[in-house]
Parts: C-alpha cells; structure tokens; sequence
C-alpha cells in the first residue's frame, strides 16, 4: 500500500509551497490536481489545477469517484479518487479535509501533515467547529503537526517517507 499525504492547512498557498518544495527534493513524488468547475478561473498547471466539466463532475460524484468536492455559488472544486491514488500528495484546507469519507482513511495508509499558523484572529464560528472536528480526527491517527514558519517541514517530511518504522515512530512523537 502507497503511503499518501494530506497537506492540510488555513492558507493552501503555504501547503502547495511545501508540497513543491518536496517534489523539488524528491521528484519521484507528484501532487494531485484540483479540479474546478468554473470556465471564467485562470487554470494554473504551476499550481495543479485542472478545469473539468460540471456534467462529468456529476457522474463522478454518482460513481463515488471523488476524494472530495466543495461548491460554493455553482462553481465546484476538488480531486477526484483517480487522481489521489495515482499521486502522492494532496493539499486542502480544514473544511476540504473533514470532507473526506472515513473509508478512505481505513483503506490507505495516509500521514496527514497540519501546517498550523499562530494567527488565528480571523477565523469565523464555521471555522472552531471545522477545527473541532479535524482535531478530534486528529488524535486516533498518524499526523505531523508544524507551524507555518518552521523552515525544514519537508526535509522532515522526506524523512519520514524513507525512514523505517523506528524513525517514523520518533518523528511522529515529536512533531505531534
């Protein structure tokens, strides 16, 4: 079993920043796409984002072949189950994550990577209950835990990915 991982963090810029910074160092490993449903938004290949039409989304969606997917005012984004088994890393905020069924979670071997900040005064009501149930996910399975100004997060997430289970268990211990 492939063992993935979820870059979750308040500013997705920050999660993509890293996810390119390891695929930098290693670049065996891929990003998965974001699709979005919307004609009029800039798609940027630089940022791995994708355009896909609403009628296929649909029949995804029918099909349960969506990691996820969140629409706000008609236009939806994403990843799709074919793009998060067929890369490594995906990247997505609090609200994206809790959006994921549990199956995926008990099926694959996923380390999830938080990238908290210091600056929590703008987060609105919707915001606590989305923490609050990400955080209370977070304590019965595998994750790293940074602040968004720490330097090494991905040569510690390299680390983990080639170490053997006694480095993985250390870093776990100490990034929690």
């Amino acid at each position: 079993m492939n063992l993935k991982y979820f870059i979750v963090s308040l500013n997705k810029e920050k999660s993509l920043d890293i996810a390119k910074q390891i695929i930098a160092k290693d670049d065996s490993l891929s990003i998965s796409p974001v699709f979005f449903t919307d004609k009029e938004k800039t798609i940027s290949n630089e940022n791995y984002e994708t355009y896909m039409d609403v009628n296929i989304i649909n029949l995804a969606y029918k099909n349960n072949s969506l990691l996820f997917i969140k629409t706000n005012q008609y236009v939806s984004h994403g990843i799709t189950i074919d793009d998060f088994y067929n890369n490594d890393i995906c990247i997505m905020n609090v609200e994206e994550f809790n959006l994921i069924p549990e199956c995926v979670f008990n099926k694959n071997d996923i380390l999830v990577i938080w990238i908290d900040t210091k600056n929590h005064s703008n987060l609105t009501h919707n915001d606590m209950v989305e923490f609050k149930y990400f955080n209370s996910f977070l304590e019965n399975n595998k994750y790293l835990y940074f602040l968004d100004n720490e330097a090494n997060i991905s040569d510690i997430i390299l680390e983990y990915f080639y170490g053997d289970d006694e480095i993985r268990k250390k870093l776990l211990d100490e990034n929690n």
